[in-house]
């Protein structure tokens, strides 16, 4: 036999004798200590046998291996020597390699190939090292060796989950670990754990996991059952090992996994540390419901959306939920919610006293938390909790049709008191208003309502009261079907906000309105009076609103109350003058159904436009008043643009921007003031893009949020973070810790929409000041202000703390689904603006900071939520401002926003959506994702080191890209991104014609984006170009994580000029992330909304990139550390300054550039059809090289007639010469001409011949004066 040691091959005879076979063995091999290094491309894999016998044992490797694989038998490796634990095999690896497959086996025993164990092994180098330990009979590659006299001890690092099956099969059973594992994820059919071994129990698996693990998400099943893939119980399971333990407990159908053994004679039996949720569904579909619990809880609560606890079992009361509890646990909080939709039910929190009782009754649509089982009659009133009927109007209800059956009787009850009660035979406890079949909806109702589509409508008596209906709409609500038997066949709540819009829509002023002497419409009716100032509140359900005044904001009682009259759903109140710089509250006392109570609300104002420290109370401000206006306020002016197509955006956090600038005064820095120090290095910097051309700040939210305390003095905010290392978890930790007391959070939590956020403003008090000082410094420094609105969600509704709009009009401003729970999926109470005064309270919140706070645009959070007649809607009031009228101009203010297509309104089915598709036309720009993953390749949903145009696939492909497809593969792809930029430089248009990778003619919309037309725009102002946003990795994280290892700092620098020249130089409105240009990083944090100053900040000395300042923060990024480990600990990836000042000064050049001919900034599709094409197309193409060309054709754009521009991103210097260009009179533009790089002064052009030649990773721009 031949065996292998180190490099050696020694020749042995072969022998089944282990003693013979050891002597052979160690003739060779070294003594025992220390083993040989394991050397580069292999793995070591130890083994250990208790006989001692390794005689004829090999692994066979398969998958990501370098290995012999064509021959089972005649192939293996074999053993390479012995140590301590017994003998070991060194097995060649692929770079990069994730999933090898490990077979030990001896093909010369004597009964015929032998394994030990049955199962198939598989390890992920990359995730979990080089070096493996295995144990004759245990189906396990641990990280460390297991001990020799208890083998069956669970290692570190590993968690065991042991299992048990009536049936006692376990025959092709494994687990799938997917989050905090280092088991290989890539395959959810292959590479899976095997059984590790038996019990008394049963089986056990034992599964690898990161270190402080969380969040790891398990998943039992048989790939291989004769009836396909069979999962037990069928949902995914999550355990965490930091709170919960390292050893679990499964029992076959049950959807838990216990800290402790369950009963294997009683096995539903509750255990002992578990608090049991029962949960009665009147459908019986428990399908995708799941539990979130929190508090004194042990189950992972890192993670609303997943990690969740599912359906444990089923009683004869429905399903249930067993959580874990941590000792002495006793407020247990929980959610129950559907994991699918996003639907919580019934919506608020809930919570139970584990102390006292550890199980619990929950009815669906009802927020009471029962601790018995609810009687029949509790089960039947939780049906009013659900609410399926629409009131649509004041004489239209609809219905699903099968709850509309021939021959019943159908009526409204209504109760002021909430005194309804469901029987057998009907509702009780109220009034009643009788309704009659009408057929189905018109063609109107369908346009707002497409979601009502084959619902019935039951119409009220023509002689219905106004009176009558306007009672019924101040009280508990409910619709009923009663058999021609007498029995109750249906019973549900009422969603009413169609008929509110119907019977009390409101187009005038709200909240506090001072009285001015050019004021117009100020007697709204015959009874207004004339006063300084009024008070309006829209709330048409309320019984009553009384206005409370408060002398100072930390006032706990009010020093007067003042009663309010209504008009029509509009209470009012006469306003004091002395009133002014005092606070207020309104007092409504309302319906509220989620309480099944009437409440009385003690609420700030929704149309606050200053407000108390933290949003506490409202406060009489007028905005007129000199104290709100910073000097020379009233003569400001936003710099001038010539055509909305001349917009360019740089993307700025009001914290990062000075929070780590040591010239801006220690108090200023992090706040709104900052933006006035002139002389600081972060307004020289924004003064200096803007005289290259840039137009606008895009300011993150900067309205009143609930995240961040106003109160500086809570704020913890780490220190001494730069003394740990580069790769260090130190830094991340002290961050979470400061987020229980944050100052920092990107602000996507609204709570007052009119009113500046209090924690950018040195005193709060002065907020309105303070913001408008930002603006007017802004302004002075030539760039106009675009202000991040999000209209999509609140941070609260129902009856919680920052809840003022539902307090005031419950289940009106939210969005509900058809059951009346609330929609979630922006991933926050919805927003619903298709309801007639949501969309009004969005458009006098636009038109309040475009007139009074001079905003030049606006970028809409989740633009997609809204509907196209609510842009249109805006369009009209913003463009109605005149700089004589209102001192703005209203057609130059942009509008764009995130217009993706998911969730609750996607493709239309509440309405048509402002998506991106259905904005074409619009005149409103949306974030171009096309040419984003085109630049950096893959997707925020994709691997992080999938390479794109600019971070080197196929021209420079990395190990990753290596392991993956094949070279052909790459060339494939880099061609397909290349087309979406292509189609991106055009501004993204839809109808935009030119020759495909393919070879063919194709429109930008039949050009292939993940199954979406990647053209969809009008005009090039529809499109927002961008390779980085706050949103996930910015650009040179993700430069840093997809590039090839080989590629230096100067070369990654190159790669994020390459990502920026494709947005600045293309058509449409190029998007930046504020410090871009000087190579930014927040150590590669794919979620950086709370993780503090320390990885946000930016330095705008050039001296720092903010790379290598520790792994980011655990909760959002753990499971890349792994990848990301190496690169911060590689001190070669950090920028140096000479590097930050080439990118800033390439930045500026593009700048430049963009602005020097209109040619980059054409405004029409015609124009772009006719005066730009693309040179390097179809298969034969040069790949990682755009060439496009554009031409005047006789049009008025400026000095320059012809323009090339030459994007390569290949590592080489490239020459390309093709006809069209032969004749051309061009030069390298003269910002190139002197440009800081020396590399891009080396682009020449050749006229004669039609040949340019560019060096590798440069954007050249060819241009000349000459038709």
């Amino acid at each position: 036999m031949k065996i292998r040691i180190g490099t050696q091959r020694l020749l042995c005879r072969a022998s089944s004798h282990a003693l013979m076979f050891l002597l052979c063995v160690f003739a060779s091999a070294p003594a025992f200590g220390a083993d040989p290094a394991i050397t580069s491309g292999n793995i070591r894999i130890h083994y250990h046998r208790p006989d001692g016998n390794y005689s004829g044992w090999t692994v066979y490797a398969f998958d990501n291996t370098t290995e012999d694989t064509g021959n089972y038998g005649g192939g293996p490796v074999e053993v390479t020597g012995t140590d301590s634990f017994g003998a070991y095999f060194d097995v060649g690896v692929t770079t990069g390699a994730q999933e090898v497959g490990i077979i030990i086996h001896n093909p010369t025993a004597s009964g015929g190939d032998q394994k030990d164990t049955p199962n198939n092994l598989f390890v992920d180098p990359a995730t979990q090292g080089i070096e493996y330990w295995a144990y004759s009979g245990i189906a396990k590659l641990y990280t460390a060796a297991p001990s020799l006299t208890n083998p069956t001890a669970l290692p570190p690092g590993y968690v065991r989950v042991h299992y048990h099956r009536t049936d006692g099969n376990y025959g092709g059973w494994t687990i799938y670990a997917f989050y905090d594992t280092t088991e290989y994820t890539g395959d959810y059919n292959s590479g899976l754990v095997p059984v590790t071994n038996t019990d008394a129990y049963g089986v056990y698996f034992d599964v690898a996991v990161v270190p402080n693990a969380q969040n790891l998400g398990l998943i039992i099943h048989n790939p291989s059952a004769s009836d396909g893939d069979q999962k037990d119980p069928g949902t995914n399971e999550f355990v965490d090992p930091t709170t919960e333990g390292f050893e679990y407990w499964g029992y076959t159908g049950i959807g838990k996994l216990y800290k402790s053994q369950p009963s294997l004679t009683n096995p539903s039996a509750q255990l002992p540390g578990y608090a049991r949720i029962h949960y009665y569904r009147p459908d019986g579909n428990y399908a995708n419901w799941t539990v979130y619990a929190f508090n004194d809880t042990a189950e992972y609560t890192g993670d609303f959306n997943d990690g969740l606890t599912g359906v444990t079992s089923h009683d004869s009361y429905g399903a249930y939920f067993d959580i874990s509890l941590i000792p002495n646990a006793q407020n247990l909080g929980f959610i129950i919610h559907n994991i699918s939709t996003g639907v919580k039910d019934p919506g608020p929190d809930m919570h139970l006293n584990v102390a006292t009782n550890t199980q619990a009754w929950a009815i669906s649509g009802n927020a009471m938390v029962f601790t018995s089982t609810p009687t029949p009659t509790q089960i039947l009133d939780s049906l009013l909790n659900v609410e399926q009927a629409y009131w649509l109007d004041r004489q239209r209800v609809a219905i699903q049709p099968q709850f509309a059956q021939s021959g019943d009787t159908f009526a409204i009850s209504t109760s002021l008191t909430g005194g309804l009660s469901v029987t057998p035979t009907g509702i009780t406890g109220g009034t009643n208003i009788p309704l009659t079949v009408s057929g189905a909806l018109t063609a109107d109702e369908l346009l707002r309502y497409p979601q009502l589509s084959g619902y019935t409508v039951l119409q009220l008596p023509a002689n219905t009261q106004l009176s009558t209906l306007q009672t019924a709409l101040e009280g508990q609500l409910a619709f009923s079907a009663i058999g021609s038997n007498g029995a109750l066949q249906y019973a549900t709540g009422i969603q009413f906000a169609g008929v509110l819009d119907d019977l009390y829509y409101y187009p005038g002023k709200l909240g506090v309105v001072f009285h001015h002497w050019d004021d117009t419409g100020w007697h709204d009716w015959p009874d207004d009076e004339d006063c300084a100032m009024k008070l309006k509140l829209w709330a048409p359900t309320a019984q009553s609103v009384s206005l409370q005044i408060f002398d100072h904001e930390s006032d706990t009682s009010p020093s007067a109350i003042v009663a309010m009259h209504e008009h029509n759903g509009v209470w009012v109140a006469k306003g004091e003058p002395g009133w002014k710089d005092k606070y207020y509250l309104y007092s409504v006392k309302v319906w509220v159904s989620a309480d099944g109570a009437v409440d009385t609300n003690v609420t700030s104002d929704p149309y606050s436009i200053d407000i108390a420290l933290n949003g506490t109370k409202s406060r009489f401000t007028d905005l007129d008043s000199r104290e709100t206006k910073p000097a020379g306020w009233d003569e400001d002016t936003s710099p001038p643009l010539r055509s909305l197509s001349d917009m360019s955006i740089y993307e700025l956090h009001v914290r990062d921007f000075s929070v780590d600038d040591l010239t801006v005064p220690l108090a200023h820095r992090g706040m709104y003031d900052a933006f006035e120090d002139h002389g600081s290095d972060g307004m020289k910097h924004l003064r200096s893009l803007a005289a290259s051309g840039l137009k606008a700040i895009h300011i993150l939210p900067s309205f009143h949020f609930a995240s961040v305390n106003e109160d500086k003095s809570t704020w913890i905010i780490p220190t001494g973070l730069a003394a740990y290392p580069p790769d260090g978890q130190q830094q991340q930790a002290a961050v979470t810790t400061s987020q229980t007391n944050p100052a920092y959070n990107w602000g996507y939590d609204p709570v007052h929409y009119m009113t500046p956020e209090g924690s950018y403003a040195i005193n709060p008090d002065n907020r309105v000041r303070e913001y408008r000082g930002m603006v007017d410094g802004l302004h002075k420094a030539g760039l106009r202000v675009v202000q991040d609105v999000v209209f999509n969600h609140t941070n609260a509704s129902g009856e919680g703390p920052n809840s003022n709009l539902d307090e005031v009009v419950p289940n009106y401003y939210q969005r509900l689904d058809a059951n009346g729970n609330l929609e979630t999926g922006s991933c926050c109470p919805d927003t619903a603006s298709e309801h007639l005064m949501m969309e009004k309270l969005i458009i006098d919140t636009l038109v309040l900071n475009a007139r009074d706070y001079k905003i030049d645009g606006f970028r809409f959070d989740i633009l997609s939520f809204m509907f196209t007649y609510n842009i249109q809607h805006i369009q009209q009031a913003l463009q109605a401002l005149t700089p004589e009228k209102d001192g703005v101009d209203g057609s130059k203010i942009y509008l764009y926003g995130e217009g993706f297509n998911f969730a609750d309104t996607a493709n239309n089915q509440i309405g048509p959506n402002a998506s991106q598709i259905n904005l074409y036309g619009f005149g409103v720009g949306t974030f171009n994702d096309r040419i984003r993953d085109g630049i950096h390749g893959g997707s925020p949903f994709t691997d992080e080191r999938v390479q794109g145009f600019a971070t080197g696939l196929f021209t420079d492909p990395s190990d990753y890209t290596n392991s993956n497809p094949p070279l052909s593969g790459q060339q494939s792809q880099l061609l397909q991104y290349s087309d979406w930029i292509d189609v991106g430089l055009t501004g993204n248009l839809r109808d935009y014609s030119f020759i495909d990778s393919a070879g063919a003619t194709v429109t930008g919309a039949q050009v292939n984006y993940n199954g979406q037309p990647t053209g969809y725009t009008k005009s090039p102002i529809e499109a927002v170009n961008y390779a980085s946003v706050h949103d996930n990795q910015d650009l040179f994280d993700k430069v840093q994580l997809k590039s090839s290892y080989n590629d230096n700092i100067a070369t990654r620098a190159r790669r994020q000029v390459m990502g920026m020249s494709l947005v600045t130089l293309g058509e449409g409105i190029p998007f930046f992330q504020a410090g871009d240009d000087l190579l930014r990083s927040k150590d590669m944090d794919q979620n950086s909304y709370n993780s503090g100053d320390w990885f946000n900040k930016i330095d705008w000395s050039g001296k720092t990139a903010n790379w290598g300042i520790g792994l980011p923060i655990a909760s959002q990024n753990q499971a890349q550390w792994p990848i990301m480990t190496p690169l911060l600990s590689n001190s070669a990836y950090t920028p140096l300054p000479v590097n930050i000042a080439y990118s800033e000064a390439a930045f500026s050049e593009l700048l430049n550039i963009r602005y020097s001919s209109e040619l980059f900034r054409m405004s029409t599709f015609s124009e772009v059809q006719q005066n730009l094409i693309f040179l390097n197309t179809g298969p034969s193409q040069t790949p990682g090289l755009i060439v496009m060309k554009l031409d005047a054709n006789g049009g008025n754009y400026g000095m320059y007639k012809h323009i090339v521009v030459i994007f390569n991103a290949t590592n080489a210097s490239v020459t390309f010469t093709n006809s069209r260009l032969q004749g051309l009179a061009l030069h390298l533009h003269p910002v190139q001409r002197s440009s800081s790089d020396p590399e891009t002064r080396l682009s020449t052009f050749n006229s004669k011949e039609g040949t340019a030649t560019v060096p590798a990773l440069t954007t050249a721009v060819f241009v000349g004066e000459s038709e």
